[in-house]
């Protein structure tokens, strides 16, 4: 059987695969492995950085945190429907995100982040690079840390990456004071743990990360200052990897002008970083080294495009003005204000593994179907739990009024988890009603119904990840019959006269052609068994009732 679509939502996050789409393997150490490289134990091993920022410049109660990323990402979904048409398909590279407070800079990076979420099972790896606010360093430094804390999770660090950037031995530790060997592929990369002991421009990036990408994200940060361009493009282009990994830069704007004063100095600067005009002195953007860094790789790059998708102001309350449409009125003229920005850098060519979905977002500028799936179930939950609705639209009457498609037949499973762990999993595995029914009654059994699991309960609703499968037709797995049976003996001659003695249909037609025939043995089933794209039925044909379970490659 093959899964023909899957959709993953965390907290209407979603990820779509489609059949017939290999992911290419990545390049980088996995979560486990980056973080154990010194012993190899799949376990965080070295020091794990706490949280410094968590309950000022974020909430620290992971309930309040995800429900305010959610409801920032949210904001930025909308806002983006009315640029998709003019930014590329697939997951950004890179990406330029202010670092200020949730409330006051959290909607204009939630537009980066809104665009990130297309990479989410794709992109496993984030680069992270900020200013230090509180201890300079000459360089770029990264940290001495295992990984590192937020309410949402421990997030480990990709230390075998570091490693090989400064130019160090497997074994070697990161310690403070570090400096990259001669000829390392970074050589203005240095190894300073305390300028990132309290720094917050690296760490409010991370819950953002977190919930757009996934468990399975691992990170480097690093803090950039007093260092040239090429300098920091040398870092980069040291840790750029492949379609795993996407470069997040840490940067505000202006600082405390009078709110006119810092809308004409930001826009000045906008207009020089999305020209790549070099250098951006620090006095307007306080992440002016990382920036410079990134425009330093496009300015080699013919490949990449940078875009600028919004910016806004401390003063401007959350509301951020897209690229080209104009700002908000000002409440005082005079307030002083920080600036925000946020720009995506796309390859011109998408990455096989940076798949948006089925119907990309950025063709039509609707809705793609994964994402409806994704907001069918949750709206359909949310009425089972008596949560109110966003709006009159995120009713699952309105969704299946506005979309047609939801009409035809269709089988899925819903799946729910929490922190990582199963919450709930219903589906069918043929079609028999519409698919927006059957996604919808589903996503209610897999909350309430599961037999696994008490019901989900309305405090639990912000903190589930949502998954829905869309079943293809169920289809037999075949071998040929000549190949496998080859193997099996290590002659294929003999194979073919012993399988002529018996029935013609089996395996080989009578003038020694192959031909296709179900798999006989496990070992054949895991030979042409394709991960991530075919399913199993698994029938008991045997038993008096006939009985039938799922299994996904």
């Amino acid at each position: 059987m093959v899964l023909s679509e899957i959709f993953r939502g965390n907290n209407e996050v979603r990820e779509a695969a489609r059949a017939g789409v290999q992911i290419d393997t990545v390049s980088v150490a996995s979560a486990s492995d980056a973080a154990s490289a010194a012993d190899g134990s799949g376990k965080i091993t070295g020091a794990i950085r706490p949280p410094a920022v968590a309950g000022s410049f974020y909430p620290a109660d992971r309930t309040a945190l995800k429900q305010l990323i959610n409801h920032q990402l949210d904001y930025g979904r909308e806002l983006l429907q009315h640029m998709e048409p003019t930014l590329p398909a697939g997951v950004p590279r890179a990406v330029i995100v202010p670092h200020a407070g949730y409330i006051y800079s959290g909607t204009a990076a939630a537009l980066a982040y809104a665009l990130l979420e297309r990479g989410r099972g794709s992109v496993t790896r984030a680069v992270i690079v900020g200013p230090t606010h509180r201890v300079a360093v000459r360089g770029v430094a990264c940290s001495t840390a295992a990984a590192f804390e937020t309410p949402l999770g421990t997030v480990p660090v990709d230390i075998a990456a570091e490693r090989k950037a400064l130019g160090l031995s497997v074994n070697e530790p990161l310690s403070s004071g570090t400096h990259a060997r001669p000829g390392a592929p970074a050589p203005a990369m240095i190894v300073n743990g305390p300028t990132h002991a309290q720094e917050h421009a690296v760490e409010v990036q991370i819950p953002f990360l977190q919930t757009a990408l996934g468990p399975d994200l691992t990170i480097v940060p690093l803090n950039a200052c007093d260092a040239t361009p090429q300098e920091v493009g040398d870092v980069l282009r040291a840790l750029w990897g492949g379609p795993e990994t996407v470069i997040v830069i840490s940067s505000d704007l202006s600082h405390y002008h009078p709110h006119e004063v810092a809308r004409a100095l930001d826009d000045q600067t906008i207009a020089d970083i999305a020209a790549l005009h070099l250098p951006i002195h620090p006095r307007r953007a306080c992440g002016a080294y990382p920036i410079n860094g990134l425009l330093d790789v496009l300015k080699g790059r013919k490949d990449m495009k940078l875009f600028e998708l919004g910016c806004s102001t401390s003063g401007d309350d959350g509301v951020v003005a897209l690229a080209g449409q104009p700002r908000p009125a000002m409440r005082d003229a005079d307030e002083p204000v920080v600036g925000y920005v946020s720009f995506a850098a796309w390859e011109s060519k998408p990455e096989a593994g940076a798949l948006a979905g089925a119907d990309d977002l950025g063709t039509s500028g609707t809705p793609s179907h994964g994402e409806v799936l994704l907001k069918l179930a949750r709206a359909a939950i949310r009425e089972r739990l008596h949560i109110e609705h966003p709006t009159t639209a995120d009713s699952t009457a309105s969704i299946l009024a506005a979309n047609p498609w939801l009409n035809e037949s269709g089988a899925c499973f819903v799946t729910l988890t929490e922190g990582g762990r199963l919450r709930g999993c219903i589906g069918s595995l043929v079609a028999h009603r519409s698919l927006g029914k059957d996604v919808a009654e589903h996503a209610v059994d897999a909350a309430t119904r599961d037999p696994r699991f008490n019901p989900v309960t309305a405090a639990e609703y912000p903190l589930l990840n949502v998954e829905v499968s869309v079943l293809g037709e169920p289809e037999p797995i075949t071998v040929n019959s000549c190949d496998a049976d080859s193997r099996g003996t290590g002659s294929k001659t003999a194979t073919l006269a012993s399988l002529q003695s018996g029935p013609q249909t089996d395996a080989v037609k009578r003038d020694g052609s192959n031909v296709e025939r179900p798999v006989r043995s496990r070992t054949e089933l895991e030979e042409v068994l394709r991960p991530g794209k075919d399913g199993l039925i698994l029938a008991d044909l045997v038993a008096a009732a006939p009985h039938s379970a799922t299994s996904v490659g």
